[in-house]
């Protein structure tokens, strides 16, 4: 092999490895780029199991809440009403001379607001045989509406074979809903009727 023959096999040589280097160099931009874009790549495709994850969720969600929501409807319907609240005391004679006890007297409580109900508390006095209130207190757990036997204090008075050997005093509470939650304490709407009474 000649010297001329091996200069241009070197000189080709020393040509590509310049091409190669010179593409490498120049292509190293692009490389970055497609690096770029499979990372943006692979956090689109997190973003959109992501959002089929929310959708599904967002489908059990809306069934959850429509269940409730039956549930909640369904509650409300068995809440007294301030009618219903009103007949109360007419409602307990009632149930009192089916069970064959004497209705003594009852004070009417101050209403008692929570968030989304008003307890309002009735206090009677009765007199009663054992027998006879539980007959009651079991009429009462059959009631139509949602209301509630508190505080029972029982005192005999008298022989215990007479027709009445007790005095009972309790407390019957009927829940009346509030379809609104109360405002926040300081709402404008508070302020803006305080300073209409005012004026």
């Amino acid at each position: 092999m000649n010297s001329n023959l091996r200069k241009q096999i070197l000189i080709g040589g020393l040509v590509g490895i310049l091409v190669m280097a010179l593409t490498y160099i120049f292509l190293g931009g692009k490389r970055d780029e497609l690096k770029a874009l499979e990372a943006a790549n692979v956090e689109l495709q997190k973003e959109v199991d992501k959002g089929y994850s929310l959708k599904a969720n967002a489908e059990k969600l809306k069934k959850e809440i429509a269940e409730q929501q039956k549930y909640l409807d369904a509650l409300i319907k068995i809440m007294p009403t301030d009618s219903d609240r009103g007949e109360i005391p007419y409602r307990m004679k009632k149930l009192a001379d089916t069970a064959g006890i004497d209705q003594v007297s009852f004070v009417v409580g101050s209403p008692i607001k929570k968030d989304y109900y008003t307890e309002h508390r009735f206090t009677f006095n009765f007199r009663a045989g054992y027998h006879s209130f539980g007959q009651f207190a079991s009429l009462i757990s059959g009631y139509e509406k949602i209301i509630n036997i508190s505080d029972l204090q029982f005192k005999r008075v008298g022989s215990t074979t007479g027709t009445y050997p007790a005095s009972v005093t309790c407390n019957v509470s009927a829940f009346v809903y509030n379809p609104e939650a109360p405002a926040p304490s300081g709402a404008p709407g508070k302020a803006a009727k305080g300073t209409e009474q005012g004026d």
